[in-house]
Parts: structure tokens; sequence; C-alpha cells
């Protein structure tokens, strides 16, 4: 009875523009230079571009600050993570505040325009069907760093039937690592395949000898590069060009 863990942004729904304008919206309310409702429509594209490096939702409050002070998105893509703690002591606020901040302003913005909000992530295509058609036997999960509620919500939008019980979210506080340990005892002996998209987080399953059964795949239509495509394939991740589960089981 094979497991199958799959990462939720980037590999089931496509939320760039999402998490870049909610990014915006909670800056808005800690930098008085970023006033108004959108961001300019080319720093946002410049967000997309640099969104692979990002990898809870609040770090969007950061690039979004350091874009809008004229940094180069190709540059983030390699300075990012070591420049997240100097932009969480300008806000005045720890990493947990500005979680909490991002998850208020989703919150707000799902409540005050629902349907803007669900809009602006659409599924990736063949998701819903292959949600909605999981092979009698496999046991199915998602393992996102997206907090549970706002991946139940877009689930249910786009017409996916999937039990709210197997989300495991940013809410539990718990590793992907840790969640797919639990996986793995919940299911002793079955094979368990992840689907990511950020490399680093499959680098990191790599490096854990205990998770080593674990059958990693890298969605190549989701928020990674070429040059991280070339590296997984160095590292003998399996490349996915799209969600099948009959590749990915195989």
């Amino acid at each position: 009875m094979p497991v199958l863990a799959l990462d939720f942004d980037g590999v089931l729904c496509d939320s760039a523009r999402e998490t870049g304008i909610t990014g915006w919206k909670a800056a808005a309310t800690i930098w008085g230079d970023m006033a108004g409702a959108l961001p300019p429509p080319s720093l946002l594209e410049a967000y997309c571009r640099a969104r692979p490096v990002i990898e809870t939702g609040y770090e969007a409050i950061a690039m979004v600050r350091l874009l809008r002070d004229g940094e180069d998105p190709e540059e983030l893509r390699e300075t990012f993570p070591r420049r997240i703690p100097a932009v969480i002591g300008r806000s005045g606020m720890d990493a947990g505040g500005l979680k909490r901040l991002y998850g208020a302003v989703r919150d707000r913005w799902l409540r005050e325009d629902p349907q803007e909000w669900l809009a602006l992530s659409p599924l990736y295509p063949g998701v819903r069907a292959v949600l909605n058609g999981f092979p009698s036997g496999t046991e199915g999960y998602i393992v996102t760093t997206k907090q549970e509620r706002f991946a139940a919500r877009l689930l249910a939008y786009h017409g996916v039937r999937f039990d709210a019980a197997r989300i495991f979210g940013l809410d539990r506080g718990m590793t992907k690592e840790a969640v797919v340990r639990r996986l793995m005892a919940r299911h002793p002996g079955a094979p368990v395949h992840l689907v990511e998209d950020r490399l680093a987080t499959l680098k990191r399953f790599l490096a854990q000898p205990e998770l080593a059964a674990v059958r990693l795949h890298l969605a190549c239509w989701g928020y990674n590069t070429p040059a991280e495509r070339r590296e997984a394939m160095g590292l003998k991740i399996h490349l996915l060009a799209a969600l099948s589960l009959p590749e990915i089981l195989q």
C-alpha cells in the first residue's frame, strides 16, 4: 500500500501571485513606503521570479521588502535565505509574529473578497483529476508549509475532495521530515513517495539516513530553476514533468 506525500504550493497549486500580494499587504502594515492594496506590477513580476527560494509563506514579507528596496530578484535567489533575519529585525517583530500577521492578512482578504483570493491560486493542470482519482490502496497526504485552513479552502474551491485530516500544514509546528517520519510509522513497511518542488527540502531528506527509504521526486513545473533540476539529476532524485500517479508509484 504506497504512501504519497504531496507538497502544496508549487506542486498542486500555483500560488506565487497570491503569496506575493499577501506579503505586500502584510508589509504595508509595517512600513509606510509600501502603501497601496497591490504591489506595483513590476515588483510582483520580480517576486514571481525570486519565488523559488521562499520556503514558508511569511517569508514573502521579507522578499517584497527587499524588492521594494531595489534588490535584484536574480541575486535574491542566491542570497535571500541569509537576508531574512535582518529583515525580520527591521520589522520590529520576530518570525512568529510575522507568521501570525501573514495568516491574519490572508484571513481578512479571504473574508472580505473570497472570490479574488481563491482565484489567484489556480491548481496546476491535471491536479484535480489526480487528487479525485487516487487508486484504491494508495494513501495520499498533503505535507505543506501553508496553514492547513488555506490549503483546505483552496482544494474545496477547485472541486477537490480531500480529507482535511490528511493535510499536515504549518499549524502543526512540524518539519516535513518529521511529518514523513510519522507517516512511515503509521504505515510500516509501505513505500513512501514525496513530491516536492524545492530542491533544498529534498536535500534535507537525503542528509538523514533514517529517511533513506523515502522515494524523492522533484516537480519540475514548480518553484525551482534549471540549475536545481540539473543538480537533482546528479543526486539521483527523480524529475517529474507532470503529476502522474503511474509514474510516481511505479
